[in-house]
């Protein structure tokens, strides 16, 4: 998942756009080896991890929500180096998917998911009371690829595909809290009412899938922006879509060539320019999308990569996180980071257990420290890696 603030991508793109290399392999990488750092187990009660969504706070608190497959839950982790905070979030959701997590300045989680129970899009948060539920949008696999983001007047914002073949953006509006009235005769439990209501809105006709990874985040100028997978059944496409200032969206095809957008990340470039790092499936790469003005140019980044995740700081590091194929079957892959510091890309190596990274997100910590969260396939398990 792509975590910076549109503001803090800009001093990249240059040096970024500058490494890229015109040739099938990829750009030039340093071999850094095992990736210092530890590597630690967070969860494996049995299947835990899948749709793996990572987001961390000012206080470097990691924020973790995954599915745990074999209890049926949808469960959150907070990380600190004093040790793992657990917790459910739902214990009835059967199949808890497209797990979605964004934290708040104050370090409260927000999470959207999809609840097979109800078949609902879902947004839960916290409270003193427990965990607290609201729906989103009801409709069998409503939420696929779902990605939360905050705006600068402290909105929620959700981006999805929808069950009926649209992506979708949502909002939360709270609602005004309701005056105290005298009770009437017999005292009776007042049923809880949902603090927030959530409006939606059709962005493009898209149909997306369930391991689909799609970037939602705000343009220099505060407009809304996501890159997508526009899949007919047939052929897929790599889309942008921006919010106009009336509160349309405008759509454009980025790339078409090699089954694109599976996984991608956005953002735009001091001249405001948008990027995007996305993925080809046919060709199992890497790939950036530049956008000159008036077209678009595709050049390969990282070859054999089946997923990825992407972070960046506020000097403009880059942290790519995907999981290295070795063949075409991603449960015998590994997985593996491309750091880029100043000019200088240096590949490592976290984890070389088959399948590690089928599920995967990345952040840095504010001393810029890589982070990423990944499922183990072989062992069933969430992992947790911390570099130095």
């Amino acid at each position: 998942m792509f975590k910076p603030r549109a503001s803090q991508l800009l001093p990249v793109l240059a040096l970024a756009a500058a490494l890229v290399s015109c040739t099938e392999s990829g750009i030039a990488m340093n071999k850094g080896g095992p990736a210092p750092g530890q590597v630690i187990t967070v969860d494996n009660s049995g299947d835990a991890g899948q749709f793996v969504s990572m987001d961390i706070d000012v206080n470097d608190h990691v924020h973790l929500v995954y599915y745990d497959k074999k209890n049926q839950s949808l469960k959150y982790v907070q990380w600190s180096r004093q040790g793992l905070a657990a917790d459910v979030i739902d214990d009835s959701c059967r199949r808890c998917l497209f797990a979605t997590v964004k934290v708040s300045g104050k370090g409260e989680p927000h999470v959207a998911y999809y609840s097979d129970s109800t078949q609902t899009f879902t947004y839960a948060y916290r409270s003193d009371q427990g965990w607290k539920r609201e729906s989103i949008e009801w409709g069998a696999g409503t939420g696929m690829g779902a990605r939360l983001l905050v705006d600068d007047s402290y909105t929620l914002h959700a981006l999805y595909y929808s069950g009926d073949g649209w992506l979708k953006h949502a909002w939360r509006v709270k609602k005004k809290p309701a005056s105290a009235r005298p009770a009437k005769g017999k005292h009776t439990k007042k049923k809880e009412e949902p603090e927030g209501l959530w409006g939606n809105e059709r962005v493009d006709k898209a149909n997306g899938s369930e391991r689909v990874q799609i970037s939602f985040v705000t343009a220099p100028d505060g407009r809304l922006a996501a890159s997508y997978l526009h899949w007919s059944g047939l052929t897929s496409q790599l889309r942008l879509a921006e919010r106009q200032a009336d509160g349309t969206w405008k759509s454009q095809v980025v790339a078409r060539e090699h089954n694109p957008g599976k996984s991608s990340a956005l953002f735009y470039d001091e001249q405001g320019q948008p990027r995007i790092i996305f993925r080809q499936a046919m060709k199992n790469r890497l790939c950036l999308a530049e956008f000159s003005g008036q077209e678009w140019k595709v050049s390969p980044l990282v070859p054999d990569a089946y997923n990825m995740a992407l972070a960046m700081d506020a000097g403009g590091n880059l942290l790519l996180a995907y999981e290295h194929l070795t063949g075409r079957d991603p449960r015998k892959g590994h997985l593996r980071y491309a750091l880029r510091r100043v000019s200088q890309w240096t590949m490592y190596t976290v984890d070389t257990t088959p399948g590690t990274g089928t599920h995967l997100d990345a952040v840095f910590t504010s001393n810029s420290v890589p982070v990423i969260a990944f499922y183990e396939e072989s062992g069933h398990s969430l992992k947790l890696y911390t570099g130095k």
